[in-house]
């Protein structure tokens, strides 16, 4: 009776810990942010081996003449996050993760674009608007979710 006892007393101080971490914000720092990438098309990037960084950042940098080597990560604890707008005709565009909180199923990791404002002054460039985070490694699957769709 005794390791019945301990085993529901087990059971529902796990369900618990769960619980509460559900919802719980993750903290993340910026490896990089701007508005010129070699990656010209809208993508969701989780990268969780050095392998796959050194690939991406390659993508990343290869439309500069001298492109600085990726920045140190350890994929042991860590992975990163890579949110690329794709191209766009003008300045004045921005994507920014805003918020990485852990859900039921992973983390959902949550970001903002801008788009200029209409009649706005702007550069007649092209741009290729980019975010990198890094944040704690999980090997659950990641939500994509923009704040602010209908703009």
């Amino acid at each position: 009776m005794r390791s019945v006892a301990s085993l529901v007393l087990l059971l529902a101080s796990c369900t618990a810990c769960g619980a509460a971490a559900v919802g719980e914000t993750v903290p993340f720092s910026t490896l990089g942010k701007g508005i010129n990438s070699g990656i010209r098309e809208s993508a969701q990037v989780v990268v969780r081996s050095q392998s796959e960084w050194v690939a991406l950042w390659g993508r990343h940098m290869r439309t500069r003449t001298a492109p600085a080597p990726p920045p140190a990560v350890d994929f042991t604890t860590e992975m990163v996050v890579a949110l690329f707008l794709g191209e766009r005709p003008t300045g004045g565009y921005e994507i920014e993760v805003t918020q990485v909180e852990r859900t039921d199923r992973g983390l959902a990791v949550r970001f903002r674009v801008k788009k200029p404002d209409p009649g706005a002054m702007l550069m007649q460039v092209l741009t290729q608007p980019f975010h990198l985070i890094e944040l704690p490694r999980v090997d659950e699957s990641l939500t994509f979710i923009a704040e602010n769709p209908s703009r």
